[in-house]
């Protein structure tokens, strides 16, 4: 009798712990540090040196909790201004890895359209790519958002394996930021050409980076580990030319498998 009696009550006492779990788990949903948390462990797991695992990523349960705590998110909570653009930067990776997983595309005509207009909830409200852009991260008039968002093709950015976060948000477009400069599959510096071959990334957002090549130049040349190119580079003598686009997908899709 003494050990059914035991066994209820350990019953009890572990069914009380489960309920527990769970409504830590419905508050905290609505916690940028929880959010955070769960696209963290979905990119530190499924992103290598910006190689994304899209159909890993579409079987990760993390990753749909994630898009389902979105779409109950209070967006009144963002009061910080490093806390909302590092928000909104993971927003953007997010819905275009589900734009990838859903079989969407970022190549052709119509199929971007398709891409960039895909809508994802968040706080109750529909927000696609095109509009996270250009109504929300160009507003935070900080060119290096984008190093930070990556729209699925090999010549963005590199996806990091790492969410973004307010605190650190600031360091982290600065590390992104030197890491894509310096990357010579997509940025070149030719001390024999006198010339620089700039990733497209700087002639689609041309204005934000400088209105003239010696101010682009110069805002390379921040970002450039090599002193002496760098010294080269703010003197503005170099001509700017732009690499050809390589729009396949930087990871491998969900068609492949």
């Amino acid at each position: 009798m003494k050990a059914s009696f035991r066994s209820l009550e350990l019953a009890g006492r572990v069914v009380a712990l489960a309920l527990l779990l769970v409504m830590t788990s419905v508050t905290q949903a609505a916690d940028t540090r929880t959010l955070n948390a769960l696209f963290d462990g979905v990119l530190s797991e499924h992103v290598k040196d910006g190689y994304v695992d899209y159909p890993a990523i579409a079987r990760n349960v993390r990753f749909t909790k994630y898009l389902e705590s979105l779409a109950e998110f209070n967006l009144d909570t963002l009061t910080d201004d490093k806390e909302r653009l590092a928000f909104w930067l993971n927003i953007y990776n997010a819905l275009v890895i589900k734009n990838i997983i859903d079989g969407k595309s970022p190549n052709g005509v119509m199929d971007k359209m398709s891409f960039f207009g895909a809508n994802l909830k968040v706080g109750g409200r529909g927000y696609d790519l095109k509009s996270i852009e250009g109504d929300i991260l160009r507003k935070f008039n900080d060119p290096r958002v984008y190093f930070g968002i990556v729209p699925a093709t090999s010549s963005a950015p590199k996806l990091r394996s790492q969410a973004f976060n307010g605190e650190e948000v600031d360091q982290q477009l600065e590390e992104a930021a030197r890491d894509f400069i310096n990357d010579k599959r997509r940025n070149r510096f030719s001390g024999a050409l006198q010339a620089a071959k700039l990733s497209k990334v700087f002639e689609e957002h041309r204005k934000e980076f400088g209105k003239t090549d010696k101010e682009l130049l110069t805002y390379v040349a921040g970002y450039v580990n090599d002193e002496e190119v760098a010294k080269i580079l703010k003197r503005g003598t170099y001509s700017v030319k732009f690499m050809d686009y390589d729009a396949t997908i930087n990871g491998n899709s969900i068609q492949s498998h």
